[in-house]
């Protein structure tokens, strides 16, 4: 009877650690996300549905983002959503995830002061006042993630019983398609139509017991995003200077299934040109937030975060709140759960 009260009790561990671990997957323009690169068991999937409101006030800057148009005295808002499949594999004997992400949604910017006529469609006064909109899918994107060092396989019930991580480091790889919503005329596109891409290490430090209900970490994840021109921009050829970003978590469980998350990001970069010319200003803008995660079931999480930015520019103002429901199955985690059940 104590041998299998014992082993009812490592089954329910496996299924609640998984249930933690596999949850996270890079968006394009945000923050990755708290303990979106911890790694788990060979062979679980995940589906993921998010929802971001985002909103950008300037006063002064003029500034070209990946997904953002600044000016000075402008509004922007926009409803993104979020759809993610991803599978946690081993490759070359490394812990490694494919995810892919279909983006879609909506968004609408007010101008109420002159700009910079490089960046008006043709026969728009820039002495004017103007509003566009934008709404549809934007650029897909695939992300090949592998562990460098500091993780070992995670196949069988065992591996996950002996998982004790201290300090590990991955290498991420993104891609976007330009397939995503673009008018050649307007400002506002949620396509970008240019090819682009992300690279970055994921560095992590565990710490504390690693079981559920008291585990913690520290997360800093440095990356670059390129872009390849863009030459069909209101007929003119748009280019832009790397995009450097820094990503930072500080996470603690509160409870088994309840963990909360610190969570800083810096961007800097982002210098745009028209054909030859210069024009607005680099991006740079540290941003703060929180993140609350909750497991409502071992397959079934929702997540909450809020970002706004406190450092940087002072020009800029901007707000994210963002809301995620995860769902993840395991065939092995499933048939232990029966199992437990006396199924």
């Amino acid at each position: 009877m104590k041998k299998n009260n014992r082993y009812t009790r490592l089954l329910a561990l496996l299924v609640t650690l998984v249930s933690i671990l596999s949850f996270a997957v890079p968006v394009l323009a945000q923050d990755d996300g708290a303990r979106a690169y911890w790694n788990t068991r060979s062979g679980t999937q995940m589906f993921s549905f998010q929802y971001l409101s985002m909103n950008i006030g300037a006063s002064g800057s003029v500034a070209f983002a990946p997904d953002k148009y600044i000016y000075p005295n402008s509004y922007i808002d926009a409803n993104v959503f979020f759809g993610t499949w991803a599978r946690h594999m081993t490759l070359f004997r490394r812990p490694s995830v494919l995810a892919v992400n279909v983006i879609g949604g909506s968004v609408n910017a007010s101008v109420d002061a002159s700009v910079p006529s490089e960046f008006l469609p043709p026969g728009m006064d820039p002495d004017l006042a103007f509003s566009q909109s934008s709404s549809g899918f934007a650029d897909p994107s695939v992300q090949f993630v592998t562990n460098l060092f500091g993780t070992p396989r995670l196949i069988s019930n065992v591996d996950m019983l002996n998982y004790e991580p201290t300090v590990s480091l991955d290498a991420a790889v993104m891609v976007a398609f330009p397939v995503g919503q673009y008018d050649n005329d307007k400002l506002i596109n949620l396509g970008l139509n240019r090819w682009y891409g992300r690279v970055a290490l994921p560095f992590k430090w565990h710490f504390g017991v690693f079981s559920p209900g008291y585990m913690s970490s520290f997360e800093l994840t440095p990356s670059v995003w390129l872009f390849a021109d863009n030459c069909d921009f209101m007929g003119k050829t748009l280019k832009n200077d790397p995009l450097f970003s820094l990503e930072a978590h500080l996470t603690h469980d509160f409870a088994p299934g309840l963990f909360g998350s610190l969570d800083m990001l810096y961007q800097q970069g982002f210098q745009s040109k028209m054909d030859t010319l210069e024009v607005g200003d680099k991006l740079d803008i540290g941003i703060l937030g929180f993140t609350l995660n909750y497991s409502v079931t071992h397959n079934v999480m929702i997540r909450t975060e809020f970002t706004s930015n406190v450092f940087g520019d002072e020009n800029l103002e901007t707000s994210v709140g963002r809301l995620q429901f995860v769902y993840l199955w395991n065939k092995d985690n499933i048939n232990a759960e029966k199992l437990m059940q006396g199924h």
